[in-house]
């Protein structure tokens, strides 16, 4: 019994104890606010819910990435995204409608709150496609509007935005995300509040 009740400390003293490194910390990184401003119109949409949308198992992640040359993945070493792209994104788009300000009720497929159309998508890139430069920051989303009282699409569109980064550092092409992510919310609010 002695033994055993040896054996058993032991044990549990040498699991206690870690061989591996301890994790450098990460730097933690959003997307830029976004730089709308308040329109000056009335609202023009009494209720858009804005969906978390799909992505690729590759991008759907926390990890900051680069597209290289042989089209895979490298993620940025010590830096991280604050939440899964989706979220992240879901999360953007949201702060650049209210921003905007033409619509009267916005809310996240999450909050399980009624309204009368929904925006949602496919994330096709949130990423930096390095080439023979520091690169380009590229964020593509296929989106659509969909009536969420007969799930009928009522449009669909594909919104891609480019913007060249200016350097290698996770923070730079943050940056330069944030820019493409700006042109892309010009375009995808007009085109949700048009014909409304």
């Amino acid at each position: 019994m002695k033994t055993f009740f040896v054996i058993l400390v032991l044990c549990t003293s040498l699991l206690s104890c870690s061989v591996l490194p301890e994790a450098e910390p990460a730097d933690i990184y959003q997307l830029p606010p976004s730089t709308l401003t308040g329109a000056a119109a009335a609202s023009v949409l009494s209720g858009l819910r804005i969906a978390t949308p799909a992505t690729a198992d590759s991008i759907g992640g926390t990890r900051i990435l680069a597209m290289v040359g042989d089209n895979s993945f490298q993620a940025y070493p010590d830096a991280r995204w604050a939440a899964p792209v989706p979220q992240l994104w879901r999360d953007w788009l949201l702060n650049a409608f209210w921003q905007d300000g033409r619509v009267a009720g916005l809310s996240a497929s999450t909050d399980g709150l009624q309204a009368s159309v929904e925006l949602r998508g496919m994330l096709r890139a949130l990423h930096n496609e390095v080439g023979d430069s520091a690169g380009v920051a590229l964020i593509q989303y296929d989106a659509q509007l969909v009536d969420t009282a007969t799930r009928q699409i009522l449009r669909a569109r594909r919104f891609e935005a480019r913007e060249p980064v200016a350097g290698t550092s996770a923070g730079q092409l943050v940056a330069a995300l944030g820019i493409a992510a700006d042109r892309i919310a010009v375009e995808l609010i007009a085109w949700t509040l048009s014909e409304q």
